[in-house]
């Protein structure tokens, strides 16, 4: 939110259908606090703010949510209350994405632009971050968009209304309906040179790292091949032998064909179907420019409604297990698509945790530990990450070859006739106590 001196405002406040008396509210950096005459003082954190609305001048704000949504009417601020909607939305956008892993500098300016997005329009806050632009509307009901950099296709000056067009080039900003822009920012009048330049930056920059790290996994491939291969090699994108054609083998080769991981994953493929098996290389660097030493794993699809996935680049310590659909969904085969989604969707999760594999795999009762605060908060500001930890199953331990392949095969057969996604195989307590036992296991 603010940074620097705290903002002191000056009304009134009461609860809905109360009586209203003379209030100060004081926005600090990181809690705002509301003093309101013949009562104690309080203070929350902007990320309790579930609502922000104003009308007529009068700002309601709501305090958590469900039943025990606490609601504040701040009127009489004159002047004043534009900058106390400002600072309040301000503040809990800033709060959340930090809660979501995003690193922001304090300075950076948060915009307010009119936007459109197929059927939906309206005024939202823009930010951009190093991983892509976060647009949130004013319109709490509306769920906030996150679009990753490498996302980002078109970008088109639309110099009649003082806009942009957006085309999409991912998953994170979807394709309108009928074709069109992704997503339109209007009347931003000279600013939208300014606002295309940045757009068209990100992608960029994400082409580039893809690029740099291609370059680096195979120097010697010919340079249209590495110029093919880092076109679709983008920055978390899962990518199959078909994808890549002729690049796939030097590419499986430079970063699977060594040890460990070329065991894990010869046998991984001999239990999802030997040279058939449905397999995915990703990569990414590990922050925007860190191209020397990048992010790779790996997803193989395998029996029984699983798909594992390897971060190669953090060492071996773990092979993690995710349901590809709704364990009741399952009878025996998965419905075409299903298994490339579910890798996209575990992907994608782990670019927005920055590589965090806590929270997705943690048990419950060890993320409800002090220790697991910000791995809980990272659950309820990320989608994509709560969604990966709903499919996670269990990690399996590299103690050795035979004890890791046993709890493979096991875990496989048991997971195959499952069918309430509640279930927990019996042999996870066991690789956890593992888990614990790892030096450096994350």
């Amino acid at each position: 939110m603010t940074t620097g001196q705290p903002v002191v405002l000056r009304g009134e406040a009461h609860h809905p259908g109360g009586s209203s008396a003379a209030a100060t509210v004081t926005l600090s950096e990181d809690v705002f606090t509301v003093a309101v005459a013949g009562s104690a003082a309080w203070s929350a954190s902007y990320r309790d703010l579930g609502a922000v609305m104003v009308d007529g001048g009068i700002v309601m704000i709501q305090l958590g949510a469900g039943a025990g949504a606490e609601r504040w009417l701040f009127e009489r601020f004159g002047a004043l209350t534009g900058k106390l909607v400002l600072g309040l939305r301000d503040g809990r956008l800033r709060r959340r994405l930090a809660d979501g892993l995003v690193e922001t500098d304090p300075d950076d300016e948060i915009d307010l632009v009119e936007y459109e997005s197929g059927a939906e329009a309206g005024i939202a806050q823009l930010l951009y971050h190093g991983r892509g632009v976060v647009l949130a509307p004013v319109d709490d009901r509306v769920a906030w968009l996150r679009i990753r950099r490498a996302d980002i296709g078109s970008v088109d000056l639309q110099a009649a209304v003082g806009g942009l067009a957006i085309g999409s080039a991912g998953r994170s900003l979807s394709p309108v309906p009928g074709g069109g822009p992704a997503l339109r920012l209007l009347r931003l009048g000279p600013a939208a040179v300014k606002h295309g330049q940045r757009w068209a930056a990100l992608r960029d920059r994400a082409a580039a790292d893809a690029s740099a790290i291609v370059a680096g996994l195979i120097p010697d491939a010919p340079v249209a091949l590495r110029r093919a291969a880092s076109a679709v090699l983008l920055e978390g994108r899962p990518v199959t032998p078909e994808t890549l054609g002729e690049a796939w083998t030097p590419l499986e080769t430079a970063v699977l064909g060594h040890p460990p991981f070329d065991e894990s994953y010869r046998a991984l493929r001999e239990i999802g179907g030997g040279e058939t098996a449905a397999r995915w290389l990703v990569t990414a660097p590990e922050r925007p420019g860190a191209v020397e030493e990048p992010r790779l794993w790996f997803f193989v699809g395998l029996p029984g409604n699983l798909v594992a996935m390897e971060l190669v680049s953090a060492g071996s310590h773990a092979t993690y297990l995710f349901r590809v659909v709704p364990r009741a969904a399952f009878q025996g085969s998965l419905p075409a698509g299903a298994l490339a989604t579910a890798v996209a969707d575990v992907s994608e999760a782990l670019i927005d945790a920055r590589f965090l594999r806590e929270p997705m795999a943690l048990p419950a009762a060890r993320l409800a530990e002090p220790d697991g605060l910000r791995n809980r908060l990272a659950l309820a500001a990320l989608p994509s990450l709560a969604a990966a930890r709903a499919r996670f199953v269990a990690r399996i331990v590299h103690r050795d070859p035979e004890s890791w392949r046993g709890a493979i095969d096991g875990l496989a057969a048991w997971h195959g006739t499952a069918r309430d996604d509640d279930a927990e195989w019996p042999g996870r307590a066991a690789q956890e106590a593992q888990v614990d036992d790892a030096a450096g296991l994350p």
